[in-house]
C-alpha cells in the first residue's frame, strides 16, 4: 500500500513584501514570492499583516493583494486588503483556497503576489509613494513523491 499525502510532511514557503518594494509607475505590481518545486500540491495561501501598508503622502486609498501564478493569479487567494484602515497589523488574512487550484505543480513554479493600487499609482518606477507596510506572505505545499 503506498503512502497518502497525509504521510507527507507538510512545506511552508514564506516571502516578505515591504512597501519599499512596490515601486511601479502603475495601479499594479507583480511580485514574484517563491518557485515551488515539481510535484507540489498547495494546500492553502494566506498572508499576515506586520504592519498594515499606508499612504499619508498622495492619493493610495487601498492595497489589495492576492496570490498566485503567472496565468492565474489569484489560484491561492483572491485579492484582500493590506491597507491601513482594513488590515490590522498582527492579522492573518485569507481565503478558502478554490478545490480546483488544488492541483500537481507539473514543473517548478513562481509564485506571485498581485497588487493592486486604488486612486494612484504605486510609485514612479524608481521610488515608492507608500509611507509603509510589510506583509508576510505564505503558502502551504505538499511535495508528492511520483515523477510526473
Amino acid at each position: 500500500m503506498g503512502k497518502s499525502m497525509l504521510g507527507r510532511n507538510l512545506l511552508r514557503a514564506d516571502a516578505i513584501v515591504s512597501y519599499t518594494a512596490l515601486v511601479e509607475a502603475s495601479m499594479t505590481s507583480t511580485q514574484t514570492l517563491f518557485s515551488l518545486p515539481k510535484g507540489a500540491v498547495v494546500s492553502d495561501a494566506f498572508f499576515d499583516v506586520v504592519v498594515p501598508l499606508a499612504d499619508t503622502e498622495t492619493n493610495i486609498s487601498e492595497v489589495k493583494i492576492a496570490i498566485g501564478v503567472s496565468g492565474s493569479t489569484a489560484a491561492y487567494m483572491t485579492s484582500t486588503s493590506a491597507f491601513t484602515g482594513t488590515a490590522t497589523a498582527g492579522t492573518r488574512y485569507a481565503d478558502k483556497t478554490n478545490p480546483s487550484t488544488y492541483r500537481v505543480i507539473s514543473s517548478a513554479t513562481d509564485v506571485i503576489a498581485t497588487c493592486s493600487a486604488t486612486g494612484a499609482n504605486f510609485g514612479d518606477g524608481a521610488d515608492t509613494a507608500l509611507d509603509a507596510g510589510v506583509v508576510r506572505l505564505t503558502v502551504l505545499y505538499h511535495v508528492l513523491p511520483i515523477a510526473i
